[in-house]
């Protein structure tokens, strides 16, 4: 493993390593919170204390895995957490809302081939809070809606809604876009 002498290093709190491994890795936890919050400041709060859990439990990581992929699992349960924790962020819908979108088919878009990440991740960030977690959480990040309702207390017939609204309004958006470079 390539950084295996870093992380041992880390593992024994010295401080050196622990400042290497934080600038060697934040740029990348960064880009995984991003997708999460509306706002630098969010983000890089969240990946902050994201590290420190990840400092915490190092001794408890199996060198078989890539680091990255253990430290983006803790990543995201700690924003998921945070996500449970602050009320403001929940948001909920009628019956009713979740009614229509249910009978709406989502296709596709093939806009979405053509644009760069960038435009996606500004794009994601017009969406409600509530709604980008979930879509994010389901389309970026491979979680099952079985998942996602025990991990965020959702109905499943709500993570299916916010994934649903989430196409819908990245379609409309991506249209715009597209009519507006096009």
């Amino acid at each position: 493993m390539k950084n295996e002498k870093l992380i041992k290093s880390v593992i024994k709190k010295r401080r050196k390593a622990q400042l290497e491994f934080y600038r060697l890795y934040f740029g990348y936890l960064m880009s995984v919170a991003f997708k999460y919050y509306k706002n630098e400041e969010d983000a890089a709060a969240s990946v902050n204390t994201a590290f420190l859990k990840i400092f915490d439990n190092l001794d408890k990581y199996n060198f078989s895995t890539p680091i990255e992929v253990w430290m983006r699992r803790i990543t995201i349960n700690h924003i998921i957490d945070e996500f449970r924790k602050n009320k403001k962020h929940k948001e909920t819908f009628t019956e009713e809302q979740q009614d229509s979108y249910r009978q709406e088919t989502i296709e596709t878009n093939e806009i979405e081939q053509e644009i760069e990440q960038e435009v996606v991740e500004q794009i994601l960030q017009q969406l409600p809070n509530a709604t980008k977690h979930v879509f994010c959480l389901y389309a970026i990040d491979g979680y099952s809606h079985k998942e996602i309702t025990e991990l965020l207390n959702i109905s499943y017939e709500t993570s299916k809604w916010h994934v649903k609204a989430a196409r819908k309004k990245l379609k409309e958006l991506l249209s715009k876009h597209h009519s507006l470079i096009g």
